[in-house]
């Protein structure tokens, strides 16, 4: 078990290394002022308004007062910073993170929370995660069905951890991804931790930055709409930053299936440039509620990319015995997995295959781009067309 350091509630197996302190100083700002036999001395970023903050790290970590100095270190830059000492230490440690926390208030002990509303919590964190990772290449209202890779690889790098109060989940995030140059060939001083070089727009902070612009759109849509001043259909009018279905599902989940009230909190590594000072946020029932609203709305309503209908064609029309025609495949979507039926228009050469596949009792599969309208379903814009083999067809 991990011991608690006295002075920041800092797990000791998180108190980073000397070499690693003082290269997060160096690389977020901080300057190094006095060196002797014995101690350095660094002081707090100009840009700051606490100029006159001082953090004194010891020359060498065999000091019997090293985690208690440390410590100390950690509560200045906190104070400077704006953010807990365990973040920091989390953004040491892990070589440039950013923190997202969720803070729940359920009636349960400090530390503790039913089951459902923990699990609820955790799961809808990912999502957040994958979908805002996902939205960085996919500028769609609704997510395909099939993530990016990268955006779930860059979801199983987070690291989630507790922290005191009712019931804080903190999710470290960090900067770079596994899909991120190797930097393994800058040269490190023999005996000293570094931090990796941070880019000035790394991934990781673009997935903050999505995440944290979307809940803010979101929160102000929900209030909106809770006020009567919008439509729910406001979700749907997309525009840069605009949250996706998935994003809004995970904001409204994070509550529980209660929708208890919660705070998201961001905190930024200043080791990226583009910083930002930690932002609150406090999402109430009404906007939960809303924002699942808005979720359901979107998936039922809106037009989708790249989705799959496989199924048997029930109905086939066109003008005169040649050209292009409309079919009507009555099947299921692989977005949704609900059985429907589809209108789609073909080609000739693909018309005259959905007759053979009607007159053999042949299934037949088609992409392209879902349009809802009403209780009426179309595939537009398809990118592919074939017919199912029969058994007997089948070499």
């Amino acid at each position: 078990m991990s011991r608690l350091s006295p002075v920041s509630g800092v797990e000791t197996g998180k108190i980073p290394s000397l070499g690693a302190l003082a290269a997060y100083l160096d690389g977020s700002g901080w300057t190094l002022e006095d060196v002797d036999g014995r101690t350095s001395l660094w002081r707090s970023p100009s840009s700051q308004t606490n100029d006159d903050v001082r953090v004194v790290l010891p020359a060498e970590k065999s000091v019997l007062d090293y985690v208690e100095l440390v410590t100390e270190a950690l509560k200045a830059i906190s104070f400077v910073e704006r953010r807990l000492p365990e973040e920091i230490a989390d953004d040491i440690t892990h070589g440039g993170v950013d923190n997202v926390a969720v803070r729940l208030t359920p009636n349960a002990p400090e530390g503790e929370a039913p089951l459902f509303l923990a699990h609820s919590a955790i799961s809808a964190l990912k999502n957040f995660v994958v979908a805002s990772a996902a939205a960085l290449d996919h500028d769609s209202l609704v997510l395909p069905p099939r993530r990016p890779q990268r955006a779930e690889a860059y979801a199983a790098q987070a690291r989630l951890s507790t922290r005191p109060g009712s019931f804080v989940l903190s999710l470290a995030l960090p900067l770079a991804d596994v899909y991120s140059d190797d930097d393994s060939d800058v040269a490190t001083p023999e005996g000293q931790d570094v931090l990796m070089e941070v880019p000035p727009r790394p991934f990781g902070r673009r997935v903050t930055n999505r995440m944290l612009t979307t809940a803010r759109k979101a929160q102000q849509l929900a209030e909106r709409v809770s006020e009567g001043d919008l439509p729910l259909s406001s979700f749907g009018k997309f525009a840069p930053d605009t949250p996706n279905a998935t994003e809004l599902a995970a904001l409204s989940a994070l509550g529980g299936p209660d929708y208890e009230v919660y705070q998201l909190r961001f905190a930024g590594s200043p080791l990226v440039r583009e910083h930002f000072a930690p932002v609150l946020l406090r999402i109430t029932p009404g906007q939960q509620r809303i924002l699942g609203e808005a979720a359901d709305y979107l998936r039922t309503k809106q037009p989708r990319s790249g989705v799959t209908v496989a199924g048997l064609v029930v109905r086939l029309f066109r003008e005169g015995n040649y050209g292009r025609g409309e079919v009507v495949i009555q099947g299921v979507a692989d977005d949704s997995g609900d059985a429907r039926r589809y209108r789609v228009e073909l080609s000739e050469s693909d018309y005259n295959e959905a007759v053979r596949a009607h007159g053999d009792g042949l299934q037949v599969t088609a992409t392209g781009d879902l349009d809802i309208r009403g209780t009426r379903r179309s595939l537009r814009r398809l990118t592919s067309f074939a017919v199912i083999p029969g058994i007997d067809e089948e070499s």
